[in-house]
């Protein structure tokens, strides 16, 4: 019976592991809609923040951009991508703190990042 649990164990994880589930790398337009997405919430956020915007829609708008940088799959941007990432938490985490100056850099340095990023995807394509 041990030999038998053995068979099936190696089966079953044979078809759990299969290309069949495996996830599609997402095409030019996607990782570029990504990008531009990403680019326009964190205008968003930085210009609510210039405008005195309430302290949790803008803590929303970051948490925003965070998840829809997150889209940007491309393995030559990573880097810069998670580096970015890094600059909207440190904005969030600002911004929670009631640090605004500090956000307000943090979002232009995120911003810059990002448009960077798109540079380096539309040379790269």
């Amino acid at each position: 019976m041990n030999t038998f649990n053995k068979i099936l164990a190696t089966v079953l994880f044979a078809l759990f592991s299969s290309s069949a589930f495996a996830v599609a790398n997402p095409t030019y337009g996607e990782v570029w809609a990504a990008i531009d997405n990403t680019i326009a919430k964190v205008e968003e956020a930085k210009s609510a923040l210039e405008n005195g915007a309430d302290k949790e829609a803008l803590i929303d708008m970051v948490t925003e951009a965070r998840q829809l940088q997150k889209e940007i799959a491309n393995n030559d941007l990573d880097v810069k991508r998670n580096r970015a990432s890094a600059k909207l938490k440190k904005a969030r985490s600002a911004i929670k703190r009631d640090n605004l100056e500090s956000a307000q850099g943090l979002l232009v340095d995120a911003l810059n990042r990002y448009r960077e990023i798109k540079q380096l995807y539309a040379a790269s394509h």
